[in-house]
This record gives structure tokens, C-alpha cells and sequence, in this order.
């Protein structure tokens, strides 16, 4: 109901209503209808200047070039709220308001501290946690158990793969978030697929073919960068990160608080780099997750 609420307040231009909503129920800003439209969307539509400067210091997402931000500047009523995007996206991009999950993931992709792979991509080089990768992707997981095994460089040398999507697919990896230029879609279909991430590889596609039908029924539009965010409500990349913090539980404790977990014995322990001992209790764990989170 109260998002119901928020989507009816933007389209009326109710300011106070809305500011009830996101300070004092605290509604998310980016959230989609079954029509694929944002709050934010429709207050440019409808006018609502002053709302839309609220939205937009609240951290609605109006990133230039990229399917939502060019729906919101093609279907702004007027040109002052046009000039007003235009202006926050040149102030705002990198300095949006985060919440304390979203930075903590962000520095982990960022921070090369601890880093205990290394992916050479025709010479360019990309750090990595193989605690991470194992834990969000099986096809890397199987990797670094087999053929990668004990190995600190990966040299990924094929003309199929490419630096700018492999970047993007780490990121993704790291965050549940993907970003890349427009002209590389195929690169990063083709390298989800080889990573076995078939739902990614989906989500591309369909994102993809949205944002050339708008650009084909709205002439002059170019979108020029495709985002791909977690759903709200999705729960994947908390569920899969998690298992970290689960397997580094003794083994005593896990029977006496859960019972016996039922980890496959290629996930019995994903390469703790630290041991806490705590009243003779052994937490094996990562370096790179204490840190970021302490």
C-alpha cells in the first residue's frame, strides 16, 4: 500500500505526502511499477519541479546515457526539469547517497587489498578474492579447485574475451550490479555465458532489447550505457556472500546451533585467509571481509 501511495503522491506532485513516505516510512526511491516506471519518472512527466529536486537529493537514480536517465530527461514536461537532471547528474553521479550494504560491497570490488588471484586479460591486470568468486559463481568455484588450483595468475588470453567485460562480470560478481558502455553488450552475454550465469545473461538481453526499442519510438534518444541493479526484494547476493560467514562457523557449533549444515564438500571451507580462536573455538575467515566491514 505505501508504495502505492508513493507512485499516486509523485503523479499528483505531492511533496508532503511523499517526504512522509521516504523520511518517515522509508519507501525506496527506486523501485518499478509493472509499467518498468520509477517515481522519479513520473514526476518529470507530470511537471512537479520541486518534487523532483526532493527526489533527486534523496537519491533517486538519473544516471545520463543510461536507459532511466534518458526516459526521464525524454519525458520531463518542460525544459527547466530537463536542466535540472542535466545539473544533478553532472553535481550528483559519483557522490549518490549509499546505504552501508551497497559501500561495503563497492570497496571489496574496489580494495585490492588481500587480493589472492590475479586475472591477466590480454595484459590487463584485475585482483580478486577467490572467496568471493567461489561464492557467487560455480563455474569459477570448479575452477579454482581443478584447473586454476594454487595458481595466482590467470592469464585469459582468448579473442572472446575482453577486458572491458570481464571488468563489468567482476563487478557484477562483487556487487549484483552490472555497468558497461552500450557496443560491448555481446562481450558480456558471451562471458556470462562461458560463466555459466544464464539468469545474468538473460537479464542482459531483455534490458538490452528494451533499450533499443525506446531508442527506436523516441528519435534523438541515445542511451549509451547499460545498468543492470538488483530487484529490491532479491535476496541472491546476501543469501550467496553469506555462506561465507556460515563456513566459517567450527564445526561443533554449527551441530550445536543447527544442527548438521548441509555444505557439498567442495564448499567445506573456501579459502579462509585468518583464524579467529575464540574460547578454544576455531572461526577460520577472510581477511578482506573483516576489514571492509570494521
Amino acid at each position: 500500500m505505501d508504495l502505492q501511495d508513493l507512485f499516486v503522491s509523485c503523479k499528483r506532485g505531492d511533496l508532503q505526502k511523499v517526504q512522509y513516505l521516504v523520511e518517515q516510512k522509508e519507501i525506496e526511491l527506486n523501485v518499478r511499477d509493472k509499467w518498468d516506471s520509477t517515481p522519479l519518472y513520473y514526476v518529470c512527466l507530470c511537471g512537479h519541479e520541486e518534487l523532483v529536486k526532493y527526489l533527486l537529493e534523496k537519491g533517486a537514480k538519473c544516471q545520463a546515457n543510461t536507459f532511466d536517465g534518458e526516459r526521464c530527461l525524454y519525458g520531463a514536461l518542460n525544459n527547466k526539469i530537463r536542466n535540472l537532471l542535466r545539473t544533478y547528474n553532472v553535481i550528483s553521479s559519483k557522490t549518490m547517497r549509499r546505504d552501508q550494504y551497497e559501500e561495503f560491497l563497492r570497496r571489496l570490488t574496489e580494495n585490492g587489498s588481500y587480493k589472492d588471484i590475479v586475472f591477466n586479460v590480454h595484459g590487463e591486470e584485475f585482483p580478486a578474492h577467490r572467496c568471493i568468486l567461489s561464492a557467487r559463481c560455480d563455474y569459477f568455484a570448479n575452477l579454482f579447485r581443478t584447473r586454476w588450483k594454487d595458481r595466482q595468475e590467470i592469464v585469459l588470453s582468448h579473442h572472446l574475451i575482453t577486458p572491458s567485460a570481464f571488468k563489468s562480470i567482476l563487478e557484477y560478481l562483487y556487487t549484483g550490479r552490472l555497468e558497461t558502455h552500450i557496443d560491448n553488450v555481446d562481450d558480456c552475454q558471451v562471458l556470462a555465458k562461458q560463466c555459466q550465469l544464464h539468469n545474468l545473461q538473460e537479464q542482459i538481453y531483455e534490458r538490452f532489447k528494451k533499450t533499443l526499442s525506446f531508442e527506436l519510438t523516441k528519435p534523438g534518444v541515445n542511451v549509451t550505457t547499460l545498468v543492470l541493479e538488483q530487484p529490491l526484494d532479491s535476496k541472491v547476493l546476501q543469501m550467496e556472500l553469506s555462506r561465507l560467514a556460515d563456513l566459517a562457523l567450527p564445526t561443533e557449533l554449527c551441530t550445536q546451533m543447527h544442527g548438521e549444515l548441509p555444505f557439498e564438500p567442495e564448499y567445506e571451507s573456501v579459502y579462509p585467509d585468518i583464524c579467529f580462536t575464540v574460547e578454544g573455538h576455531n572461526f577460520l575467515c577472510h581477511k578482506v571481509s573483516n576489514s571492509n566491514s570494521s
